[in-house]
């Protein structure tokens, strides 16, 4: 094993031994598995040794942080379907076993990503193209129409779509970025930005905004927009665009309160959920129940009593995680993610293109963001959305798409090759 990759390894063990303490502890607290309680926790360790090696092998001097930390969360994500959905728990390890395919296919034959750049507007008409066909023939799931599929089959378009929007806003960022930042036009006293250089992301971005408001989907609409607001304002320093982003998602958000009975339902309980606690706000009552019943240590993992919330391993999994790990096992969850991003963040400000800069931030900014949502949600800090805990909630397309942007960070944390010269050739004179 090169000698470069060696502090990774030792920070994996100690995810083995949770996975298998977890599985020995759910057992032990009169938990029946379909399946023998050591088959999740043997594949998962050979599959995470086996990732190392080949990254050991491909990107021996690379991050060293992102795939321990992305095991860690994969690992409390199979605990906790083994422990609220155990038929599911199989399906899961299947699902994490293809998105380390993925990742390690990213890391193997993606030896640079600036050719991406190349193929920003197909990323965009892809985006577009695939939310549209959700939009005519998608499957219907809660209120919400975001899925593709065939037969028993299916995909949720939405979380393809943030992989390619963030390639469009990437390559046309790092191409128009000079120009945005500084061209003006005077409207009398006031300097506004030239506008004319938006008008394809403008566009882009208005029509997906529309199309996630007619599938009632309003989690996606506001994780597209941080996205994409974060990478305008990196990429042209402008706090007036932010704001106007900011105004749009405003008045969409109104409108779709105004038109879908869906939307307009899940803001009023978030309100109150104790207005009709049986019925509409059953789920979000009885998941702040869970986190108020763990305390700072919680219940025990298996020994609360979270299955009585709807929807627990794919909405509420971080309150199930609150109720028997506590305060201290849902911050730790909670620091993981912060590391996460921080290695993100790192990767981005170590680029030395714009485009990996923006790149990198743009897939950084997804997880944070998707996990920001999505624990406010569980904490009744904002309306419930349809989109997952990453790594962790029940979902193959979610899992998939995750491993993928992990994959990308690890690449990009690899940065751009160097050219060489020729044998016997010295260095390039100066200008």
């Amino acid at each position: 094993m090169p000698v470069f990759r060696q502090p990774e390894l030792p920070l994996l063990l100690p995810v083995f031994g949770f996975v298998w303490l977890a599985y020995v502890a759910l057992t032990g607290a009169g938990h029946q598995l379909p399946f023998d309680a050591w088959l999740v926790p043997a594949a998962f360790t050979v599959l995470f040794l086996l990732l190392h090696f080949v990254l050991a092998a491909v990107l021996p001097d690379r991050d060293q942080l992102l795939l321990p930390l992305t095991a860690m969360l994969v690992a409390v994500g199979l605990v906790e379907v083994a422990r609220l959905e155990p038929d599911l728990a199989l399906t899961q390890l299947l699902w994490a076993t293809l998105g380390v395919a993925v990742l390690a296919g990213v890391c193997i034959f993606m030896r640079s990503y600036l050719f991406l750049r190349d193929y920003k507007y197909l990323a965009a008409a892809a985006g577009i193209g695939l939310l549209g066909l959700t939009a005519l023939v998608g499957r219907e799931v809660n209120g919400a129409r975001l899925w593709l599929g065939v037969g028993p089959y299916t995909f949720q378009t939405t979380e393809v779509m943030k992989v390619l929007l963030v390639l469009f806003l990437a390559g046309y960022l790092a191409e128009k970025r000079q120009l945005l930042a500084r061209l003006t036009v005077n409207a009398g006293p006031v300097r506004l930005p030239n506008v004319s250089y938006l008008v394809p992301v403008g566009v882009i971005w208005a029509f997906t905004l529309l199309m996630l408001l007619w599938q009632r989907d309003l989690g996606s609409v506001l994780l597209l927009t941080g996205v994409t607001l974060l990478l305008l304002y990196v990429a042209t320093g402008r706090a007036s665009l932010v704001a106007g982003g900011a105004a749009m998602f405003a008045v969409n958000a109104f409108l779709a309160y105004h038109l879908f009975d869906h939307v307009r339902r899940r803001i009023e309980i978030w309100l109150d959920p104790f207005q009709d606690p049986r019925d509409a706000g059953f789920q979000t009552v009885q998941g702040l129940y869970a986190v108020a019943a763990g305390g700072i240590s919680g219940t025990g993992l298996g020994r609360g009593f979270p299955e009585y919330i709807p929807y627990v391993h794919t909405d509420l999994v971080f309150a199930a995680i609150s109720e028997e790990l506590g305060a201290a096992g849902a911050l730790a969850v909670v620091a993981v993610y912060l590391l996460l991003a921080f290695r993100g963040l790192r990767v981005a400000l170590a680029e030395r293109t714009d485009y990996g800069r923006l790149l990198a931030l743009g897939f950084t900014g997804i997880l944070a963001l998707q996990t920001l949502v999505i624990l406010a949600g569980n904490l009744s800090l904002m309306p419930l959305t349809g989109i997952t805990l990453p790594f962790i909630s029940y979902g193959g397309s979610s899992l998939l798409v995750n491993f993928l942007i992990v994959g990308m960070l690890l690449r990009l944390s690899a940065g751009p090759p160097r050219r060489r010269l020729r044998p016997g050739a010295g260095p390039p004179a100066p200008a």
